[in-house]
């Protein structure tokens, strides 16, 4: 099952550590460590800026692009997601407001509340594909062993939602790197459905200044919605950690932006 993922393989073996590679299993991390540590890989201080690109390929050939400027605070929790591809969508809006995400209508200047599960402006996408990482908070973890690929071990987990959490899927399933990226990703139903399947094809080394190490957000993402068929091929790109106005995270910034 695995093995559809092995193009991948040359871009993320620049980001294993032969030390981990080579790790003795008697110090493997628990299953709550390796979630820990893959949301401290893709985790930053500073403000987050970037574009997003989504191309849609359905099962009847028809192909649908998306572009996305995406602005976060991780400090704070604020979300700010601006439509700017295609013309008929753009101007609409995500905006997170403490845990309530509100979306914005520009035709008609309406506001109407939506949820984490909730998709984005009608793809197989959702509000945590744009958030931070927060597998160790939301998730519990059970360890199904490993999958071998070409002499690499990748970590096979069964996350299930912790009591209280919301995340979007209440089950998923990841194959993790000996460097603690995945690489792959399936959400479930509750009945155990597969929902959604998703192969991160790269990552990209960003520095964030305000923590002072380098971080690991997505650069391309292969998602798979399995009811539809339909694909959705994600590139995160023109990344920047840098400190954002406070004023950008309100519904009057994002009106105005249609204006």
């Amino acid at each position: 099952m695995l093995a559809s993922t092995l193009r991948i393989l040359p871009v993320l073996a620049l980001l294993v550590s032969p030390a981990l590679a080579g790790a003795d299993p008697a110090t493997k991390p628990s299953p709550e460590e390796v979630l820990r540590l893959i949301d401290e890989r893709m985790s930053f201080q500073s403000d987050y800026r970037g574009t997003v690109r989504l191309r849609e390929l359905r099962k009847d050939g028809t192909e649908n692009l998306i572009e996305l400027e995406v602005y976060r605070r991780d400090t704070t929790r604020d979300l700010l997601i601006y439509v700017t591809k295609p013309r008929h969508l753009a101007g609409g809006g995500y905006l997170r407001m403490g845990r309530n995400l509100w979306e914005y209508e520009p035709s008609t200047g309406q506001w109407q509340r939506t949820t984490q599960r909730g998709n984005i402006i009608s793809t197989v996408s959702c509000e945590e594909d744009f958030d931070r990482s927060r597998l160790a908070e939301n998730y519990d973890a059970k360890d199904e062993g490993e999958d071998v690929v070409k002499g690499v071990a990748f970590r096979k987990l069964h996350l299930t939602a912790k009591e209280g959490a919301q995340p979007s899927y209440l089950q998923l399933r990841i194959w993790v790197d000996p460097s603690f990226n995945i690489v792959k990703r399936v959400g479930y139903a509750p009945s155990g459905r597969v929902l959604r399947t998703d192969i991160i094809r790269s990552y990209q080394a960003v520095k964030d200044p305000a923590a002072g190490k380098v971080v690991y957000p997505y650069k391309e993402v292969l998602e798979v919605e399995e009811a539809s068929g339909s694909q959705f091929t994600v590139r995160y790109d023109n990344v920047t950690l840098q400190p954002l106005s406070p004023n950008m995270f309100t519904k009057t910034w994002l009106e105005g932006r249609f204006r």
